[in-house]
């Protein structure tokens, strides 16, 4: 069961990133969606919707059925809530394990919104395949992720207040985990030590990778860095070593040919 506490910090969490379009990690996916695709008329999988912040977003700002799935039972039970309090019919939440109980439907668009640094490359590659097989001919996934280079890519940099930790020695790092560790509103990751435990330490070529014979074909890739917030360098990716250390987030685009 999950706490009452974590229950609040895991609605809150979600509603912002749901209503806020500058919410934290969550800004510069929702300005490249809106600018790459017109999601009217659209059939949508989030795939690891998580609590479900991005899938309401979908179904509030397009003409569109968004269909949200994710292995943790109480990141769907906070989905379920947000959609209810905010009253969309267009969305619909479900905990299921996709390779154990493959999906009948097919889709336009599949979402993937930092949850492919989270699952074992093995299983990602299964994932990949099974994915495209519920895509229309055409239909296109959009992948979004912190590379292991990026400072972020702990995801416990904001605990241990040091960027690009993951490279320390990792019984040092590990120890810096458990001095600052906590219980997180997952069930399948409980806390944070369980969470860093749980990345596959994620990179452009391990996620080709795993997407090679999926039938799936990349056609757009942006490498988004800090310096891309200045105007005149927006456009710029910085994908050679050593500056692309400072690729906060990697975005995909794959499409079924």
């Amino acid at each position: 069961m999950i706490t009452q506490e974590l229950y609040l910090e895991g609605i809150n969490y979600a509603e912002r990133n749901f209503l806020q379009e500058d919410a934290n990690h969550l800004k510069v996916d929702k300005k490249l969606i809106r600018e790459k695709f017109n999601l009217d008329g659209k059939k949508i999988l989030d795939f690891g919707c998580g609590m479900g912040g991005m899938s309401l977003w979908y179904a509030k700002n397009w003409d569109c059925t968004v269909h949200g799935l994710d292995i943790d039972h109480h990141h769907v039970a906070i989905a379920n809530d947000l959609k209810h309090k905010h009253r969309l019919g267009n969305v619909q939440f479900e905990v299921r394990n996709l390779l154990e109980n493959p999906l009948k439907e097919k889709y336009d668009f599949v979402m993937m919104n930092d949850v492919a640094e989270h699952i074992p490359l093995p299983i990602l590659k299964d994932i990949f395949k099974a994915l495209s097989g519920s895509l229309e001919w055409g239909g296109k996934v959009f992948v979004t992720y912190p590379p292991w280079q990026s400072p972020y890519a702990s995801h416990v940099q904001h605990v241990v207040n040091i960027p690009w930790c993951q490279f320390l020695p990792q019984g040092i790092l590990l120890k810096l985990i458990e001095a600052n560790n906590r219980p997180i509103v997952g069930q399948e990751e409980s806390d944070l030590v369980s969470a860093y435990k749980g990345l596959n330490r994620l990179t452009h070529d391990k996620l080709m990778g795993a997407v090679n014979g999926s039938g799936l074909k990349p056609v757009f890739r942006k490498s988004h860095s800090f310096l891309n917030n200045v105007s005149f360098l927006k456009e710029l990716n910085l994908r050679f070593f050593p500056l692309n250390f400072l690729v906060t987030k990697e975005f995909i685009l794959f499409e079924k040919r």
